[in-house]
Formats: C-alpha cells, sequence, structure tokens
C-alpha cells in the first residue's frame, strides 16, 4: 500500500498544525470528518470506569482515521483521538471524501489493503488488552510501537516520548506492575532510553516466542 496514493485524496486541502495535547475527537461525537496524518502522532483511548485512561491504538504519518469507524456506519466516535505530538493533519467532511473516492479503482485499492492492515494491528491490539500477563502484554507493545513509531533502525528509537504512565496505559497495566517489567527488560538490554524508548529489535525478536496467546 502506498501512502502517497491516500494521501492524494486531500489534494488542495490546507493541512493544519495541532499542538501536543490537543483533543481532536472526543468519545461520542459525530464523525464529521476524516483526518489523514502527515506528520507527528495520534493516540485513541477510553476512559474506564475506575477513571484511568486506556490507550487503545496509535495512528502516525500515513494513517487515516476515524476511517474504521466511518466504514461500520458509526455515526458516532468510540473513543478520544488526542495529539501525542505536534501533528500536522488534512481534514475532509465524509461526503467530500465519498466524491474523490467514487469510480477511482487505484484509490479504492489502497483503502482495502489498508483497512485491511490496521485492522489487524488493531485487532492485535485489543487482543493483547485481553490477555492476563504483563510480561506478554509488554513485549507486544513493544513490538507494535515499532511498527507505528520506530525510526526503521536497529535498534528502533520510538519517536514518540512515552512515560511508564503512558506505557502501562497501553498495556492495561498499573504503572508500577509497568515499571517493574520494562526494568527486567531493561536489565536484559532489549531496551535502553529514557522518554524516547531505544528497543534492540533482534533480542525483541526472540522473545516473540512469548506472545502466543493461549485461550
Amino acid at each position: 500500500m502506498n501512502p502517497a496514493t491516500i494521501q492524494s485524496l486531500f489534494t488542495g486541502v490546507v493541512p493544519r498544525k495541532l499542538p501536543k495535547g490537543q483533543l481532536l475527537i472526543y468519545e461520542g461525537d459525530p464523525i464529521d470528518h476524516l483526518y489523514y496524518i502527515v506528520s507527528g502522532y495520534v493516540k485513541v483511548y477510553s476512559i474506564m470506569i475506575s477513571g484511568s485512561e486506556r490507550t487503545i491504538f496509535i495512528y502516525g504519518p500515513g494513517d487515516l482515521f476515524p476511517f474504521t469507524s466511518y466504514l461500520t456506519s458509526s455515526s458516532n466516535a468510540r473513543y478520544f483521538y488526542e495529539c501525542m505530538t505536534e501533528v500536522e493533519i488534512y481534514a475532509m467532511t465524509p461526503a467530500n471524501f465519498e466524491k474523490k473516492v467514487r469510480g477511482n479503482f487505484t484509490i479504492g485499492e489502497a483503502l482495502v489493503h489498508y483497512t485491511n492492515m490496521v485492522s489487524q494491528q488493531f485487532l492485535a491490539r485489543i487482543d493483547v488488552l485481553s490477555v492476563n500477563d504483563a510480561r506478554r502484554k509488554i513485549i507486544a507493545l513493544l513490538a507494535f510501537l515499532i511498527d507505528k513509531c520506530g525510526d526503521g533502525g536497529n535498534p528502533a528509537k520510538i519517536c514518540v516520548p512515552l512515560t511508564t504512565q503512558d506505557i502501562a496505559n497501553m498495556c492495561g497495566l498499573t504503572r508500577e506492575t509497568a515499571s517493574v517489567q520494562l526494568s527486567k527488560l531493561r536489565k536484559a538490554g532489549v531496551i535502553s532510553g529514557t522518554r524516547n524508548l531505544i528497543i534492540n529489535v533482534a533480542k525483541l525478536e526472540k522473545l516473540k516466542p512469548q506472545l502466543a496467546i493461549a485461550h
């Protein structure tokens, strides 16, 4: 899937620059715009009954949202969408989006491939969140971060600054539990760095067999 193909839908649209921390979409908001990220990262999260935050997903450059909700004919957003970094973004109404897609086979095919890819990533995240194993959750999250926010190197630097609490929120863990697991991975040489994690991809790959989820 070529991200430039999808980005071409927004030709002529003036991009917006948004600061870190800005909420783009609130849970329950009507889906009146689709957004394409040029640069930066947006997190998708829900608020639990306890009041704690649960990060479900991260969108980055080349991503389109809330596209999956739009495709399921959902009229309202299921989650909150917040800028994790400064973000440059395109916005378009669903009606204009449909006009540009209609009859364009190349873009239609790109959107099908993109939707399948993101749906698989989303399902993997939901599956891991349901597992009652802190180590497995952290390992799966690190693999996800390499794919979504990594710089492509080995070791891979994560382009989004993350606190231990951020990582706990992404895994559905307490801060203390996440801290213990991260310390173990640091001692094993899997991760280093502080806010911008650096992940030894080769060492993480050796841990991936642990991601097999027993149901």
